[in-house]
């Protein structure tokens, strides 16, 4: 069987599990804004986007920087990588959780539940760092976990409809399905090792080169959360909650249509890093295919977004919560850009990362890009509300692509010099 019908038999179920993940957002942030109000919303908004970001301290670049060994190695080294993780994993809890208290004390603004606050942010930060995502990737096993997330996401939905009426009750159900998704993914991953009884995950040993592993990635992880959550975070230091709702509702939908793409990344970079064995023009060549695909899809949904929004308007305006509908919208087109910019961008961003060659550059360009971005966020992103901490965001991802480039071809002429 080709690549192309293997590629094309393992999309439409990737693809069930990531339409549930899209109307998460879109169905689910509007029906809980409604229910609590702007300002309850706001501090929704707060928890998870600190929890989000922090998640990345605790995910720790494994999904970068073990998918990529992971891909070419056998069932023993695949074993060993897993205990690394594994035991990295537990360690890298202590200091998420101990940044989740820092956060409600810098940027909480007197938050009138901050303990409760903090101990959400630390839970979520912990529960989204630990799926098994990366193992599910190397082994182009998605298709069939696909079918649990499927599961998990629906029931999510569901019981946000039923219950979510808190600020409370809604972080405990997202909690509830980001437990479930690490706890079966680690199990999934355990039933492959059959080979290893009585060997446990866990293994002090492990934890120095488990820590060495991930630190190769995990600086361009946590500044790659930049661009959707370090700026958010970074503006909520002086940004009203209703602002920060605002964004982050904005936000997250358009986030969530990304994600959408997530499964056609998830399986192709795979093909990339194992095109790379045959020849780098090869590997460059197949990225660039899907990267102008992905641009043609991207400008597709942007017109027709902007075309059904007069549509939407009249169904979100009684779900809004008190948010500004017209600002909404305003935040939206400009964040909206970001589809044909990174549908396209994230192939070769994935060829750049698949390579091996050009780690500097990747590393280069998603920290500086971090680093603009929480700058920018912090600064102007923040004082200009919505609108501005967009504008922000779609400058980020340019500034990045642009070192990103320059990096590349600064590393081969460097090469073809010696």
């Amino acid at each position: 069987m080709s690549a192309s019908p293997r590629l094309l038999h393992s999309l439409p179920q990737v693809y069930a599990a990531a339409a549930v993940r899209l109307l998460l957002p879109l169905v689910v942030l509007p029906l809980v804004a409604s229910r609590v109000g702007a300002q309850e919303f706001g501090r929704l908004s707060f928890i998870l986007v600190w929890a989000s970001l922090l998640s990345m301290i605790v995910e720790g670049g494994f999904l970068a920087a073990a998918t990529r060994l992971a891909v070419t190695a056998d069932a023993p080294r695949r074993w060993q990588i897993a205990r690394q993780v594994f035991t990295a994993r537990c360690v890298l809890c202590v200091p998420a959780a101990l940044l989740s208290m820092v956060a409600v004390a810098v940027a909480g603004h007197g938050s009138s539940h901050p303990a409760v606050d903090a101990l959400a942010i630390a839970a979520l930060a912990c529960a989204l760092g630990w799926p098994a995502t990366w193992y599910l990737q190397a082994t182009q096993q998605l298709n069939r976990w696909s079918r649990v997330e499927l599961v998990v996401y629906a029931t999510l939905m569901a019981a946000c409809w039923l219950f979510a009426r808190s600020v409370e009750t809604y972080v405990a159900l997202q909690l509830a399905a980001s437990l479930t998704l690490a706890v079966l993914g680690w199990r999934w991953l355990l039933r492959d090792f059959v080979h290893a009884p009585g060997q446990a995950l866990w293994h002090r040993d492990e934890l120095r080169p488990g820590l060495r592993l991930g630190w190769t990635m995990m600086p361009v992880a946590i500044a790659g959360a930049a661009y959707s959550f370090a700026l958010p975070a970074a503006a909520s230091v002086q940004m009203a909650k209703t602002e920060l709702g605002l964004y982050f509702m904005a936000d997250r939908i358009v986030r969530a249509v990304l994600n959408a793409a997530e499964p056609v990344f998830s399986v192709v970079y795979p093909r990339i890093v194992n095109l790379f064995a045959t020849s780098e023009r090869a590997a460059l060549r197949y990225s660039a295919a899907w990267a102008v695909g992905g641009a043609a899809v991207g400008v597709v949904l942007l017109a027709l977004g902007n075309a059904l929004w007069p549509h939407l308007e009249p169904l979100l305006l009684p779900r809004a919560g008190g948010l500004d509908v017209m600002s909404l919208r305003a935040v939206l087109l400009i964040l909206a850009w970001l589809l044909p910019l990174l549908l396209g961008w994230k192939f070769i961003g994935y060829w750049i990362l698949g390579s091996g060659r050009y780690d500097s550059a990747y590393r280069a360009c998603v920290i500086v890009g971090g680093i603009v971005g929480v700058l920018g966020a912090a600064t102007y992103g923040g004082a200009a509300g919505a609108t501005g901490l967009a504008l922000t965001a779609l400058t980020v991802e340019m500034v990045v692509i642009a070192v990103a480039v320059g990096g590349v071809l600064l590393t081969r002429r460097l090469r073809a010099s010696r």
